[in-house]
């Protein structure tokens, strides 16, 4: 009975901590649409100013500011793209998970039926291979999404506050 009550802990554990990774990705995705949005309404309300003499020097910081940001926000919401390998994939190389389409779609399909077969028949391999995924998204949300998120939010910051000190000191 224990080991019955385990199982389903661990499984609706790994059903809530995949969901709280897609939450967070959705999350970091959204802010990026918005980072963009903003930026990309910021410059087009800048641009009549840029020939302004009081004003240019706050326009361009500002501006530049507004380009990073959403040079980040995009970087942060590109898709990972992977060409598919020359010759066979390594199924066996430890860093390979069947569950990722990244290395799935470099095999045939009965090679990828062979092996979906061989994670679903062992039960260790489900869990092995469900973690290595989880791992995957999680290294993703934090090594590029909310990184880059968070730079695209800091230049912004930064630009809003100097080109409002930029713009104190011209008037």
């Amino acid at each position: 009975m224990k080991a019955k009550n385990a199982d389903r802990a661990t499984d609706n554990m790994l059903r809530i901590v995949e969901n709280n990774h897609f939450r967070l990705s959705d999350m970091a995705d959204n802010k990026a649409h918005l980072m963009v949005v903003v930026c990309s309404v910021m410059l087009s309300l800048l641009a009549p100013h840029f020939y302004d003499a009081q004003l240019r020097h706050a326009v361009i910081v500002m501006s530049v500011a507004c380009v990073i940001s959403t040079l980040c926000a995009l970087y942060s919401a590109m898709p990972t793209y992977q060409r598919r390998q020359e010759g066979k994939p390594r199924i066996k190389n430890p860093n390979f998970n069947i569950l990722f389409f990244g290395n799935f779609t470099h095999l045939t399909y009965d090679e990828y039926e062979k092996e979906m077969e061989r994670v679903i028949n062992d039960r260790d391999l489900v869990y092995e291979s469900l973690l290595r995924d989880l791992y995957a998204l999680g290294v993703v949300l934090n090594d590029k999404k909310y990184r880059f998120v968070r730079w695209s939010y800091v230049s912004f910051m930064v630009g809003l506050l100097l080109s409002g000190i930029v713009l104190a000191f011209s008037l």
